[in-house]
């Protein structure tokens, strides 16, 4: 695969995405109106509409076919994509979809004490995994806003990328200097 297909690709799954948020704005306009999702699920609290996703979702499919398209090629040769990362890519977009889609449709039948506890193992997951990465972002918010609408998951993704990241990024390092540092003085 090359730079070119790759861009094809995220443009074809743009229009998808599109086309998809607008079919289901617009079934829910016809079947008793466009859903808000309060905080907490509380009435009292603000809410957020499902119009949202008109401009989150594609915004989130640009940006992240951007980020892995930079990702693909940056180590490459003659414009060509890395092989084995788009494997990589693949699969952790599919499996945080997958994740969320099972815990949307847990929660959406009642279960919400095994869904707060998914959340949870899924903070810990991020602590090991790098799910920070945008494709993990886009799979999650795609899988969840099925029940929920984008716009609630995408703030709770920030809750697992940012654990993620702190976690790659700054707790590794520390503990692998910590180590080094031990070994040297030994």
């Amino acid at each position: 695969m090359n730079t070119q297909q790759l861009s094809r690709t995220r443009n074809v799954f743009l229009i998808v995405v599109l086309l998809l948020q607008a079919a289901q704005l617009i079934w829910e306009h016809f079947n008793g109106g466009v859903v808000t999702h309060h905080l907490l699920m509380r009435a009292d609290l603000p809410g957020v509409s499902n119009w949202w996703g008109l401009l989150i979702l594609p915004a989130l499919v640009w940006i992240t076919g951007i980020h892995i398209q930079a990702r693909l090629t940056a180590n490459t040769q003659h414009d060509m994509v890395d092989s084995k990362a788009w494997r990589n890519i693949q699969l952790g977009f599919w499996l945080l979809l997958l994740f969320s889609l099972c815990q949307a449709i847990i929660f959406s039948l009642g279960f919400h004490t095994l869904a707060k506890f998914m959340l949870l193992g899924l903070l810990i997951t991020a602590l090991f995994m790098p799910l920070y990465r945008m494709e993990c972002i886009l799979g999650y918010v795609l899988g969840a806003s099925l029940t929920s609408g984008p716009a609630m998951p995408f703030v709770g993704v920030l809750l697992f990328a940012t654990v993620s990241a702190l976690s790659h990024f700054a707790i590794k390092p520390m503990i692998a200097r910590a180590i080094t540092k031990m070994h040297s003085t030994n």
